[in-house]
């Protein structure tokens, strides 16, 4: 069965599924999980790039933009890594010898070089289904790992979020006399 599991994380709910997934896998076949984290100027939500003016250059604006740049990429490191570090615990704490990695660039051939040079024999990770003109401007990273990964690949589809329940309204009973 699997003895290696490699798990690519991000801090989306799909993702946070994955690590369940693999974490019950994980304990049900005793493997070891590896965690993996891809920063990827790419994707939203991670430092914007800096495209100073020419004015900027010469009035030292540039430095400042280059180390605003910097420190928001050190603070999304540590977010990154602080992440891994807490679902490593986690998995841990539950018997499960765990390793995690936090990488930077394409998340596919990433997380594809982790699972070959750690002889990964199964990739969990979460798709999130994107399809038509979105997938062809984000791409599809589990569709690239499914494609190049030398093992097998279980990915989570979007379905198997549970919707949270819709928040039942308080209701007062109102009587009229008759």
């Amino acid at each position: 069965m699997f003895q290696k599991i490699l798990v690519a994380i991000d801090d989306s709910d799909l993702s946070k599924l994955a690590f369940e997934q693999a974490l019950a896998m994980a304990k049900a076949t005793h493997a070891n999980l590896m965690l993996i984290n891809v920063l990827s100027p790419f994707k939203s939500g991670y430092a914007d790039p800096i495209y100073p003016g020419r004015d900027a250059i010469y009035s030292g604006l540039h430095t400042r933009l280059i180390e605003d740049y910097r420190e928001a990429w050190e603070k999304l490191e540590q977010q990154g890594l602080s992440f891994l570090q807490t679902l490593t615990d986690r998995a841990t704490k539950e018997g499960i010898s765990t390793e995690f990695t936090q990488a930077f660039g394409e998340p596919g051939p990433a997380i594809c070089n982790l699972a070959d040079t750690w002889k990964a024999d199964l990739i969990i990770m979460g798709r999130h289904g994107y399809k038509g003109l979105t997938e062809l401007f984000w791409g599809s990273i589990s569709n690239f790992v499914t494609h190049h990964a030398q093992c097998a690949v279980l990915t989570i589809p979007p379905a198997q979020l549970q919707p949270e329940p819709p928040p039942v309204a308080a209701t007062s009973a109102e009587t009229t006399p008759t």
